[in-house]
């Protein structure tokens, strides 16, 4: 048996603490990807602790004593772009105190770069893509060039193992997520964003067919596979059972098939499951459609989020989002038809954009009309297609990941080849004023938030967002 220690850096302050949707988000977020990571070490009878520094009292300086009390074989990180640096930090403490201690790390950004992660870094191993069974063979088999996915590092040469882009094919098989080792209490959303706490989060389905230029896919691929319906149901009714009272589905497409996603519900509904739960990853316009839509509400979902990302058709094809503004209509008619809460999703800045684009979103999120709209400026990330071809073009002005932060503006990241960004942050303010503001849309909202007794925590939201 081995004693494994999985870490979630803190983000909650730096990511989120000056952006527009703070009040939106808790730092009571479910480390999603390191319970699936630590399932089948546990299955197997590894011990594993799960540190999650966003919630934690354990602070970066009393790190060394945690790792001291823990004392474990091995040590994994996950990290996005903005956290890398926090990553780093966190391994040199490991190191610091017993530099026999393999570092291994995961996550979108070490699946982007991992010859950076590794040359930057005492990190000794990246896993490259899907971590569940790769952790689990590096733990018992140590770290060698027969484990796929991975790079490391061997007397300071960079190695790179022998089969590569290798993704889990049976989800099915996989162990459910290890929620027992988390403390459920703590894993809470505001109600603006959730129905009932503790909350917590699934996966129903891994990897995502649509290529959109701005969208990093290096950890589940473009492959999507797909977990039974049954499956996913028997994983709800555990998560209920453990104490969990919402549930969001962070699928990137979980209506990628419409029969799956309707079967799902039925099994919902056939147990006789009540819980609130809304498909948070987002589901595309072009895979919906009234029937679905119904029984989704009749099982519990109660809002719909959708990625529009413009409203230019021009742009809209230029990030090759391959959906329509007719398609979005549509979609976003059918939801509220359905009886659902609807959320559009925009982005501010794409490549070419012009003023007459940016307008054409705010324009176009007005008239759609859903209960909540969220504009973020476009953040070129690494692995991304629109990295890559910003890079090529020298628009890419640093690599300090740490400034690749939806929650300030990105103009030290680089110059837009048409706006200035003073356009653009004066078109970012003025997305959210634009649709919020609206008489209408306040009156609505306020008729809303009285039936289902969210007025006070929307006015709090209201208060704590900075709109100018």
């Amino acid at each position: 048996m081995k004693k494994v220690l999985l870490i979630n850096p803190n983000y909650y302050d730096e990511i989120f603490q000056k952006s527009k949707v703070r009040a939106a988000i808790s730092r009571g977020i479910v480390p999603m990807g390191l319970t699936c990571i630590a399932a089948p070490l546990t299955e197997a009878g590894h011990e594993v602790n799960i540190l999650n520094l966003n919630i934690s009292q354990t602070s970066l300086e009393s790190l060394s004593e945690y790792v001291r009390m823990f004392n474990p074989d091995y040590a994994g990180i996950t990290s996005t772009t903005p956290l890398i640096y926090k990553a780093y930090e966190i391994a040199s403490v490991i190191k610091r105190f017993n530099k026999n201690i393999p570092v291994i790390a995961g996550g979108p950004h070490p699946s982007a770069l991992p010859e950076d992660v590794l040359r930057e870094s005492e990190i000794d191993c990246v896993v490259k893509g899907e971590g569940d069974l790769i952790l689990k063979d590096i733990v018992e088999n140590g770290i060698s060039a027969s484990i796929p996915n991975i790079y490391y590092k061997d007397n300071g040469t960079i190695v790179r193992s022998e089969n590569q882009g290798i993704c889990i094919k049976d989800l099915n098989a996989l162990p459910y997520p290890a929620f027992q080792l988390l403390d459920i209490k703590n894993y809470f959303q505001p109600r603006i964003s959730s129905r009932k706490q503790p909350l917590g989060y699934i996966e129903t389905s891994r990897g995502c067919f649509s290529k959109c230029i701005f969208c990093n896919k290096n950890i589940h691929g473009y492959a999507v596979r797909m977990k039974d319906p049954e499956r996913v149901v028997d994983e709800m009714e555990r998560m209920l059972g453990m104490g969990f009272n919402e549930i969001q589905i962070i699928d990137d497409i979980f209506t990628a098939s419409m029969k799956r996603a309707y079967q799902v519900c039925e099994a919902i509904l056939k147990r006789g499951l009540k819980f609130p739960w809304y498909p948070r990853g987002g589901i595309r316009v072009d895979r919906v459609n009234l029937e679905l839509l119904k029984i989704m509400k009749r099982a519990g979902c109660y809002r719909i989020p959708f990625g529009i990302e413009s409203g230019s058709q021009r742009i809209i094809d230029l990030i090759q989002k391959n959906i329509t503004l007719e398609q979005a209509e549509k979609a976003v008619e059918l939801a509220k038809a359905a009886g659902l809460e609807t959320e559009c999703y925009f982005m501010i800045g794409h490549p070419t954009e012009t003023v007459e684009d940016l307008k054409k979103s705010i324009n176009f999120a007005v008239k759609l009309n859903p209960d909540y709209v969220k504009f973020a400026i476009t953040i070129p990330l690494p692995g991304t297609q629109m990295f890559d071809e910003m890079s090529e073009k020298g628009q890419i002005k640093t690599r300090d990941w740490s400034k690749y932060n939806f929650s300030i503006s990105p103009r030290a990241l680089y110059d837009h080849d048409v706006l200035s960004w003073s356009t653009i942050d004066k078109y970012y303010g003025m997305s959210h004023r634009a649709f919020y503001f609206r008489p209408a849309y306040m009156l609505g909202m306020l008729y809303k938030t009285l039936q289902n007794g969210t007025l006070l925590d929307h006015a709090k939201a209201v208060l704590k967002t900075k709109w100018f």
